[in-house]
């Protein structure tokens, strides 16, 4: 832990190099919140109080190594920025005596201090992590690391540097500095020059400026850590209201609430979640309201992807064009549902990022061979009353379900059964449970939404909805008249010798109704502006005689063909007879209509308990 000495000298230094602490701010330490900003006792702080000010000159990052006499094996690069950093900062803690850091690295927590991001985790607390997306982000970071060091060593051994206290704990420590510390280049990127300002100590000791020329520099590497002494003491609070001010060689954070006398004065780091916080900063917040669990699309086929690039090229690797699945992977927050949403969900899909909707969207128009279309504004598309896109939020619902459900079931499974023994397990185990929250309620709040769409007890049968065969039978009977149900039962009773629907149900006639019903029924059942988009299609092209029904999908058709032969030789006069009847439009409509319509839903059952049935969605909304 930091004296109080020690921090006096770090603001003194600080200020004797042209920076600023307000001097209602004490440089604090205790053992519950580390070195921190505190306002003392005898003041207070009003609003818009600027806290503290750095000028760029005192900034340490891999520009200084690019002008450092006394350490020029890094001149001309030939390491990631963020890895030349690292070693930098190793090179002034080895020689800390005589860095002109040495008051801020003396406040510095040390390699010997307990470091709790997961990069410092020992096998038994990787455990908490198992089966997580922060194991999978620390395995490949400390791969990264491991080659950043290797290749850095060597570079120290061909310059004739002494490696010797380069060691690996030492070169983890200066990664957590930064990655806990730090904040973007940004902060020192000039408005208008290709120079960039580095600062490096002169012959007599005195601070220099130097040049750097970083127009050949690619925008990915000029996007780098920077360490800004005390301005990263005040720790991280999401309520807090902050303002951070880069001016002209110089970096400034403003608090815009007041503070009273003896209160903390917190950052705000912005809106991170648990597993952020975790892997950056080695702490978790419970019931963090920004914290997130990550969904990965696997990558759409090759056609698709084609009609999307021109659309939205940020899914593709800038450096092969190829499809990025870290450009595809989407943040999704808890889900609240409220049964006052059953009427209208559209608050509820306001909820998960509007880009993961709208890949899904075009995801689920390519499997129903339907074209691509863009949509400039997805969301309005998806949940305005007027627009059509509404048919789809049942089976984006259950896209999102089918993708988190593997993760909660294997991480459910995987979570350790004794309780945490050290202060980094605790921390897994906030970020674990956190996940398992998130994902429970996503899919607890899209669950009960599709359950909202079933056909409630005693309310009449006729909107929107989930139809098992008995409702979707009581939908028919609505808006066709109870004749039309009782002509397509005496078809079926034709074949089956019975129109009982229970009995038929379990003598393995489902699906083979349903499909015959949705032929039967179709259009009735869906409402003039709501007629299915690739049902237009397929119909027209039979019309035209053009229909390119696959013929494994005309075997089963040609079967069900044979049962509309029988009902209409037993209802004559009947829909059973209609001309519209040929193994492509049973297979093009009924077919069709179940592969995509249709789902496995659990579902209340006439004895009140839940049973797995068949539902078929219908979209009656103009």
């Amino acid at each position: 832990m930091p004296s109080t000495g020690q921090l006096q000298t770090l603001r003194l230094w600080l200020e004797d190099n042209g920076g600023y602490v307000n001097p209602a701010i004490d440089l604090d330490w205790n053992e519950t919140a580390g070195v921190h900003c505190r306002v003392n006792f005898a003041s207070s702080l009003g609003p818009d109080s600027r806290i503290c000010t750095v000028p760029h000159s005192l900034a340490l990052s891999s520009l200084n190594a690019l002008v450092d006499d006394s350490f020029s094996v890094f001149r001309n690069r030939g390491l990631a920025p963020e890895a030349i950093g690292y070693f930098y900062l190793m090179h002034q803690y080895i020689n800390k005596a005589k860095s002109f850091w040495r008051p801020y690295l003396q406040t510095l927590p040390g390699p010997e201090h307990e470091h709790l991001t997961p990069f410092w985790f020992e096998d038994e607390d990787l455990q908490w992590l198992a089966d997580t997306d922060v194991l999978h982000t620390t395995k490949a970071r400390q791969k990264l690391q491991e080659e950043h060091y290797a290749k850095g060593i060597d570079m120290l051994n061909r310059a004739k540097i002494d490696v010797e206290p380069y060691t690996w704990p030492l070169f983890k420590w200066a990664v957590t500095m930064f990655t806990s510390r730090s904040f973007s280049s940004r902060a020192l990127r000039p408005l208008d020059s290709k120079y960039w300002a580095a600062y490096k100590v002169g012959p007599q000791g005195q601070r220099q400026t130097a040049l750097v020329d970083m127009s050949r520099v690619s925008a990915e590497d000029q996007d780098f850590p920077v360490l800004f002494p005390v301005i990263d003491i005040p720790n991280h609070s999401p309520t807090a209201r902050v303002d951070w001010a880069f001016d002209p060689g110089r970096f400034s954070i403003t608090v815009k609430d007041p503070i009273p006398g003896g209160e903390e004065a917190f950052n705000n780091y912005g809106p991170k979640s648990n597993d952020e916080l975790l892997l950056g900063y080695g702490f978790c917040i419970p019931n963090n309201l920004d914290d997130k669990v990550l969904l990965t699309l696997k990558p759409p086929p090759s056609d698709l992807q084609a009609a999307i690039r021109p659309f939205q090229p940020g899914y593709f690797s800038a450096t092969n064009g190829h499809w990025s699945s870290e450009k595809a992977t989407f943040g999704i927050k808890r889900l609240t549902w409220f049964d006052s949403m059953s009427s209208d969900p559209v608050s509820l899909f306001q909820q998960p990022p509007e880009p993961l909707l709208e890949l899904m969207l075009y995801i689920l128009r390519h499997t129903r061979d339907l074209p691509f279309v863009f949509q400039s504004d997805p969301l309005a598309y998806l949940t305005q009353l007027s627009s059509l896109g509404r048919q789809y939020l049942p089976f984006l619902a259950r896209m999102i379900v089918q993708s988190l459900a593997p993760k909660l079931a294997t991480l459910q499974a995987s979570t350790p059964h004794d309780s945490p023994s050290n202060a980094k397990q605790s921390l897994a185990k906030v970020y674990r449970d956190g996940q398992i929250t998130i994902l429970t309620s996503v899919m607890n709040s899209l669950r009960s939404y599709l359950r909202s769409l079933l056909p409630s007890t005693g309310t009449p049968i006729q909107g929107t909805g989930l139809y098992t065969l008995e409702t979707l039978l009581g939908l028919f009977s609505a808006v066709a008249g109870r004749e039309q149900v009782d002509d397509f039962l005496t078809g079926i009773a034709a074949n089956a010798g019975t129109d009982d629907v229970d009995q038929l149900r379990q003598a393995g006639w489902e699906d083979d109704m349903l499909v015959l019903l949705l032929c039967f029924a179709y259009p009735d059942l869906w409402s003039a502006d709501s007629l299915l988009e690739y049902v237009r299609s397929i119909t027209a092209k039979i019309a035209d005689q053009a229909s390119d029904t696959m013929e494994e999908e005309l075997a089963p058709a040609q079967s069900a063909m044979d049962i509309v032969q029988v009902a209409a030789e037993a209802c004559p006069g009947t829909r059973w007879c209609d001309e519209k009847w040929s193994p492509q439009f049973v297979a093009g409509v009924g077919g069709k209509v179940l592969a995509f319509e249709s789902f496995a839903m659990v579902v209340p059952s006439d004895t009140g308990e839940d049973e797995v049935r068949s539902v078929v969605y219908v979209h009656r909304e103009a």
